[in-house]
């Protein structure tokens, strides 16, 4: 996908999606937005191309990111995993027994929840994890600490207080590429990503699931969202590895007989660990 000449991402420059952006695509311009809300802004303005964290192997789904790109007309052209490596990051000179407040994006604090809670830290989520360095800086309190990846170990205006301080050691990201427009690319795309609203009838869910199996097909996600503005309805993502187009139609079909909506957002390559 080398021809995207930009690509926007929530979060300062030092983020973890700036990094995966430094890794999967060298020669496009990055563009920091500040939420969510505006990354897919820009993109669906813009005609240009967003990547989004959609979902951590231990905090779950990122609910705000998954809302926006559903409310969006735009289209997932790939997938990416990246290895998350928090660290507790000080000033100059800090040390791990002078902190006694965390600052950092709400979904690191909750993937490092068990090193905070054993070191009886205060917190304080910010915007995005670099942006905690940001904040850090400008304050100067060697109190303060913020976690961050371990890609700052090399920048002197921090120091690193300790390393791999989430939950668990085998922590993902997954990310989406987000557009209006599908790049160039070669690969084979054999993974779906939907949204299904059932019908408000008993057994709807079930027929719909039904047809999934019944067509052999594979899934990969499936979680239940509450759907803003209609008490007790809920809307499902699915997840589903299928390269078939003809299969994929088929079930399209069928799927549209026992609910009310179901949007595909985007057939893609998986993405590999």
């Amino acid at each position: 996908m080398n021809n995207i000449k930009k690509i926007a991402y929530q979060g300062s420059p030092g983020s973890y999606s700036e990094e995966l952006l430094k890794k999967e695509f060298q020669n496009s311009q990055y563009l920091s937005c500040n939420s969510f809300g505006e990354l897919v802004d820009n993109v669906s303005v813009n005609n240009t191309y967003g990547l989004l964290p959609v979902e951590n192997s231990i905090a779950g789904t990122v609910i705000e990111a998954y809302e926006e790109l559903i409310d969006s007309d735009l289209k997932i052209f790939a997938e990416y995993i990246k290895k998350i490596d928090h660290s507790l990051i000080g000033l100059p000179g800090s040390n791990l027994n002078q902190i006694n407040q965390v600052i950092s994006h709400p979904q690191a604090l909750q993937q490092c929840s068990k090193f905070i809670q054993e070191n009886n830290f205060k917190i304080s989520p910010v915007f995005d994890t670099a942006g905690s360095l940001i904040e850090l800086e400008a304050n100067q309190d060697k109190s303060i600490a913020a976690i961050a990846g371990i890609h700052f170990e090399n920048n002197s205006k921090f120091e690193i207080l300790k390393k791999n301080i989430a939950n668990h050691s085998e922590n993902f990201t997954r990310f989406f590429l987000i557009g209006n427009n599908e790049p160039d690319n070669n690969l084979i795309k054999n993974k779906y990503s939907s949204v299904l609203i059932s019908d408000d009838k008993p057994g709807s869910l079930l027929k719909a699931l039904n047809i999934f199996s019944d067509l052999n097909i594979n899934l990969t996600k499936l979680e239940s969202r509450p759907i803003l503005g209609r008490p007790w309805e809920y809307k499902f993502y699915i997840d589903y590895e299928l390269g078939e187009y003809d299969i994929q139609e088929n079930l399209v079909v069928k799927i549209e007989e026992v609910s009310k909506e179901f949007k595909i957002l985007g057939h893609y390559p998986k993405a590999n660990i």
